[in-house]
Order: structure tokens, then C-alpha cells, then sequence
């Protein structure tokens, strides 16, 4: 027995020595753990956690998925920064000592050395591309740099002839021989105000007539009674040719002065005085030194009256037509239809009427359907002129 236990003693020293071997090749060092815990790491699942997508703010563009790329030398990321060690555990090994690495585990180790860190990408917002073969390339001017423009800023386009619209015919009316009766004075007051008024000097309702007349804002003018042809009487005011200049200015200022708010003057008749140079001048003298108008009623064809005024700077214009030379319906329309005519061959016309029923009645009718004549009713003023124009029309 004891023979046979000392054979067997160098057996089992045998066997005790390889297990003791075998012992030293657990590795017990915590990098060598780090080397193993690598190697379970396949190529699957590296890609699966490089290309976990992330979320950027809205300010960093689109997110986009990241691309595989080619392994580097130049990524430099160490493993540790994806499997940290602690600083409590951390050892300094010594790469002699260390346990050569297997195939697999030279694999494994490479691709995650080589995996790059995904970092944002910022994509541009482009424009729509330009179609460069149909719209040719322009530089763009500096921000600083104003376009040139062939045209000055503000300045008006040209007008064509065709832009132009033909401005309507105007017509104007004027009122003589008011002051005298009551009638004619209420009704001529209810026409439209652009509708002028003359007065004569000295009558019963001339001062009301004026009175009223201003309050509405219409023109008024001195019906100034003249020497006629037929030596019919005047009335009171009148001035007459044998009048010397003193004593004509002298009946005409006071005729004026009688009535207030008074912006030009007519001739009453005047047939023979508006014919006389020298009455003509003094009349225009005195009515210069007022700042005033006057209106030719053109009682006669030699009338000197618009050519004196002309001469002496003041506004004037012409009688176109009378409308009541004949006091029926039918003759005033047509003198009326013939005011319109004249208004559209010479631009503008003036008619003179009188107080009479059938005129009022006439007017206060056909002055509100002007639209069909395609003429307008203007205030008086905005036909005088004080330059010289072809001579009126004179109607007898």
C-alpha cells in the first residue's frame, strides 16, 4: 500500500502544476475585462447605435439621417469615451504584459475606433433654381448701390392725346331788370346760384334782391341803365351821352354804392352809349378802380363796351344769346336749344333772360335735366377773361 501511494505521488504533481497553469490565464486585470467586453461588441450592433437618430433644435435645419463613411485614421475618438473606466478602478498596464488580442478581437477594436462621432449638419434653404436659358443671369446690386433709373423719381409720365377727355361744354345765365317787382325777385332767387343776378339801381326791391343774393353767395351785378336808340327812359341812374366824364362817374359811383355786395356791371339798353369811346372809357375807369367786371349785354353790333374793358385789363365776356325776346314756351326752348349749340362749338356760352313768369317757369325746369345736353351750368365768373378773343355773336 504504501508502495503504490508513492507511484502515484509524481501523477498527481503532475496534474496539480497544469491546473496551477491553467489558473494564470484567467485574467484577473480590469483592461483585460475591457478587452473581452469589446469583443462582444459585433459590426451589427455598432451601426445600429452610430445611426440612432437625433433630434436637433429647429434652428440647425432638417434632421438628417447620418451616412456610413470609410474608416479613418484621423478619428481619434478612444474607446473609453464610449465605455469610460472609472478613475477608482483605472490601472496602468503595461502592453508586454497584456494578453494579446485575437483576430476577432482586432476586428471589433477597429470599428469602434474608426466610427466618427455624428455631428449636426446644417442644410441651406435654396431658392427655387433659375431657369438661366430662358431668364439670363444678372448680378445684383450692392446693398449699398441704388438701381439707376432712366427716369427721375416723381417725375409725370407723358400725356397722350388720348388721356385727354374733352372738358364739357359750360353754359352761364344772368338775370336782368331785377328790383322792380317782387315776383320776379323770389323766383329768381330760387334758381340754381350759379345763376348771376342784375339789379338796377334805385328801385323798390333792389336793395333786398342784394341783400339776399349775397347771403346765398350768388353773383350780383349793377344793371346799369344806358342811352338807348329809341330814347326810351331810363329810370333813375341813368347815364346818357351828353354826360360830361365828371358827371357820368359822379351817377355811376353812386350807383354802386347803393347796393352791396356788387362784383361787376351790365348795360341796361346802352344801344347808343356802349357805341361811344369816350363814355366807354369812364365807364371802365371807374370800374377798374374797383376791381370789377363788366358784361356786354350786346344791345348793338358796334358796341365798343368788351374792347374798352379789354383795353383797361378787366375781365369781361359777351351776350351769346337773349331767351325771352319772345315770352312763349316754345321760343325760349328754342333759344336755349341754340345756347346749347354755341356752348358746344365755342366751348362756353352766356345767355341773358328776364324776370318774366314764363322764363322763371322755363328754367327752374330745364336747368335740373342738363345732363341730357350734355352741357353744365357754371357761375358766371368762370367765363370772364381779360384777354382778347374773337368777338361774340351778336343777337338783335
Amino acid at each position: 500500500m504504501v508502495i503504490f501511494c508513492l507511484l502515484a505521488l509524481p501523477g498527481c504533481a503532475d496534474e496539480l502544476s497544469r491546473t496551477l497553469d491553467d489558473s494564470e490565464a484567467v485574467p484577473v486585470d480590469r483592461v483585460e475585462m475591457l478587452a473581452l467586453e469589446a469583443e462582444q461588441v459585433t459590426e451589427e450592433d455598432s451601426a445600429i447605435f452610430f445611426e440612432e437618430p437625433v433630434v436637433l433644435p429647429e434652428h440647425l435645419g432638417p434632421l438628417l439621417a447620418p451616412q456610413e463613411e470609410e474608416p479613418t485614421e484621423a478619428s481619434g475618438f478612444p474607446v473609453e469615451s464610449y465605455f469610460p473606466v472609472s478613475s477608482n478602478n483605472s490601472v496602468s498596464v503595461d502592453d508586454s504584459s497584456a494578453t494579446p488580442p485575437n483576430t476577432s478581437t482586432q476586428s471589433n477594436s477597429s470599428v469602434l475606433e474608426a466610427a466618427k462621432p455624428w455631428t449636426p449638419a446644417i442644410v441651406p434653404f435654396l431658392d427655387a433654381p433659375i431657369d438661366y436659358e430662358s431668364k439670363p443671369f444678372k448680378s445684383f446690386p450692392k446693398v449699398d448701390q441704388q438701381p439707376n433709373h432712366s427716369k427721375k423719381e416723381g417725375e409725370p409720365a407723358k400725356i397722350l392725346a388720348v388721356d385727354v377727355h374733352p372738358k364739357m361744354p359750360r353754359i352761364a345765365i344772368l338775370i336782368d331788370d331785377l328790383g322792380y317787382n317782387r315776383n320776379g325777385m323770389d323766383s329768381s332767387l330760387m334758381l340754381p346760384t350759379e345763376v348771376a343776378l342784375a339789379i338796377l339801381p334805385s328801385t323798390p326791391f333792389a336793395m333786398q334782391t342784394a341783400l339776399t343774393a349775397q347771403k346765398q353767395k350768388r353773383i350780383t351785378l349793377l344793371h346799369a341803365p344806358m342811352e338807348n336808340q329809341r330814347e326810351l327812359k331810363l329810370g333813375p341812374g341813368g347815364l346818357y351821352a351828353k354826360m360830361t366824364e365828371h358827371e357820368l362817374k359822379e351817377t355811376l359811383s353812386k350807383d354802386l354804392d347803393g347796393l352791396p355786395g356788387i362784383q361787376g356791371v351790365n348795360n341796361h339798353m346802352g344801344s347808343l352809349l356802349t357805341t361811344k369811346a369816350d363814355s366807354m372809357k369812364w365807364v371802365m375807369e371807374t370800374l377798374k378802380g374797383r376791381s370789377l367786371f363788366f358784361i356786354d349785354s350786346l344791345t348793338s353790333p358796334k358796341s365798343v363796351a368788351k374792347k374798352t374793358a379789354q383795353d383797361y385789363g378787366l375781365e369781361t365776356v359777351s351776350r351769346d344769346v337773349f331767351l325771352d325776346n319772345i315770352r312763349t314756351e316754345q321760343a325760349i326752348d328754342k333759344q336755349f336749344s341754340r345756347l346749347v349749340k354755341l356752348a358746344r362749338k365755342h366751348g362756353s356760352a352766356l345767355a341773358i333772360g328776364h324776370p318774366y313768369p314764363e322764363t322763371m317757369a322755363y328754367l327752374k325746369q330745364r336747368l335740373n335735366h342738363l345732363e341730357q345736353d350734355g352741357v353744365r351750368l357754371v357761375r358766371l365768373s368762370d367765363l370772364l377773361s381779360a384777354s382778347p378773343s374773337e368777338p361774340a355773336l351778336s343777337d338783335k
